[in-house]
């Protein structure tokens, strides 16, 4: 453990912390240096791991986390409990809590971002697209069907509401967007298209709680700025101001919301 936590430090200066902007080329250089699993965030609610698999990899996610898997690179056939998948770079697979699993990489290595979600419900119905009844996404959503959607959808699209977690296809359209702050949700960005500024921490100008714990102001003050482009990664602790601005591009990123 005290070897991994020196390496992500060595590769990639936020990666003790797993905080702001993680870069795609930073990224890469964390899994060439791993040769099975990297933890690289750790919360009470949520937990982040790069994984590698190079050989058949059978066992189960456990009964204390669902996982989001969010393929780097390589491609797998894999087994959900008996349900069996053709999965590659681009896809993203949905393993609840409790399921059985089994990974045969076709083509040498198997890189993937394990997200780990520990609570089972959300008390508030917190984040754009959060809905009352249950969305479960299916097993695997294709890279084909990320990248449609993000390049031609109006508005932002759920892929997933349920539990503690929402997934969002998010899209900027030659529009900035809001200044804020979330108050009880975790935010994970995985970019997938188009390039922005983007403004994380400091101080919200005019706040306002609206809605339900989200605070909205008209600017910040104090960020650290950032370009941020397909293959970063950006963690967003809640009570952390954020501010993303593609100018008159489009931009598209998945949104991973973890949420009391």
């Amino acid at each position: 453990m005290r070897f991994t936590a020196i390496l992500l430090l060595s590769v990639c200066p936020l990666a003790g912390e797993l905080r702001d902007v993680v870069k795609s080329a930073g990224i890469d250089k964390i899994f060439a240096r791993t040769s099975k699993s990297a933890d690289v965030l750790a919360k009470t609610n949520y937990a982040v791991q790069f994984r590698v698999i190079s050989g058949a990899d059978a066992r189960a996610a456990g009964q204390e986390a669902g996982e989001f898997w969010f393929v780097r690179r390589g491609s797998a056939n894999i087994s959900l409990s008996g349900r069996r998948h053709e999965v590659n770079a681009g896809d993203v697979v949905s393993v609840p809590r409790g399921t059985e699993y089994l990974i045969h990489p076709t083509s040498g290595r198997f890189e993937f971002v394990a997200v780990r979600v520990f609570p089972a419900t959300r008390r508030m119905g917190v984040g754009i697209g959060a809905a009352p009844e249950p969305h479960p996404m299916p097993d695997v959503a294709t890279k084909a069907a990320i990248d449609a959607t993000l390049a031609t959808a109006a508005k932002n699209v759920t892929l997933h509401s349920a539990g503690a977690v929402l997934i969002n296809h998010v899209i900027y359209n030659a529009a900035h967007g809001p200044w804020e702050v979330h108050q009880t949700c975790d935010d994970l960005y995985f970019v997938r298209l188009g390039t922005a500024r983007a403004k994380l921490d400091g101080t919200l100008i005019g706040g306002k709680e609206e809605p339900l714990g989200e605070i909205r102001g008209t600017g910040v003050t104090g960020a650290r700025d950032f370009t941020i482009a397909p293959g970063d990664m950006v963690v967003v602790p809640r009570n952390t101001a954020h501010f993303m601005d593609p100018g008159r591009a489009r931009l598209g990123y998945l949104l991973v919301k973890i949420c009391d």
